[in-house]
């Protein structure tokens, strides 16, 4: 016992962040929405500087792609893929059990659950998100601040979402629930369904394009900073009940 004891002791956050880092970027799954993500991203990039130009009706003016913020907005549902799946894909076949036998210690095993994933969505930004503002920014001949607080408020939202999406998945043990809260909202919203924009406004996927400066609608707008403080709060709101849930919960 003493010896199993002190196997146990030896077990640091820093192995655990790399197991845990393994086994999300190991995941097809992940790697194939990833890719998704960058080719929908570059997409819309090339669309918006090749000059296209929409024409919406309704005595709206002439349009660029980058204009509709929901259409820039969308490949991010790919994207949260990433911390869904790796949220998830451990109560598949009882794995989780064995994570836990391995690191039975809750809290460094959560600690090191939540820096792996935060650590993989960074770098499926730096992949799947940065190159494509960079092509639009660049092309459009904006000044370098404008582009590093652009490049900035991107990540800001995949970020945060990414940690927003991997809370609701932790706690309801699923892929299709976290993204079909995340997905379906907007589609309420969208067709009207849900008329109460004073508070649709607070939602994730709002506040998200509010911070981006292309808000989905006129009524759900949001002051820049008061955007990003409602999507930390979202994922500070996530975090805690996830952590409270897997501390609590036999497996």
């Amino acid at each position: 016992m003493k010896a199993a004891a002190s196997d146990q002791s030896v077990i640091s956050l820093s192995d655990v962040v790399r197991s845990e880092f393994t086994k999300i970027i190991s995941q097809p799954t992940i790697v194939l929405f990833i890719v998704i993500t960058v080719i929908l991203n570059l997409g819309l990039a090339i669309l918006d500087i090749s000059g296209l130009v929409f024409y919406p009706g309704n005595d709206m003016p002439p349009s660029t792609v980058a204009d509709f913020g929901i259409v820039m907005f969308a490949p991010i549902y790919a994207f949260l893929i990433l911390p869904v799946y790796a949220a998830s894909s451990e109560y598949q076949g009882g794995q989780n059990r064995m994570t836990l036998i391995t690191v039975p210690n809750r809290k460094l095993l959560m600690k090191g659950k939540i820096a792996a994933v935060g650590l993989a969505v960074l770098c499926g930004i730096l992949v799947a998100v940065i190159p494509s503002r960079l092509i639009i920014n660049i092309l459009s001949d904006v000044s370098i601040s404008y582009i590093l607080a652009d490049i900035t408020g991107w990540t800001a939202v995949y970020f945060l979402m990414s940690i927003i999406a991997f809370g609701i998945a932790e706690i309801a043990r699923s892929v299709i629930v976290p993204l079909s809260i995340l997905i379906m909202i907007p589609i309420f919203i969208a067709t009207g369904i849900l008329q109460w924009p004073e508070g649709l406004r607070f939602l994730p996927d709002q506040a998200s394009m509010s911070l981006l400066g292309t808000p989905a609608y006129e009524v759900t707008e949001l002051p820049p900073w008061i955007a990003f403080f409602t999507l930390f709060v979202w994922a500070l709101i996530c975090k805690i009940a996830y952590w409270l849930s897997f501390l609590q919960r036999d497996s």
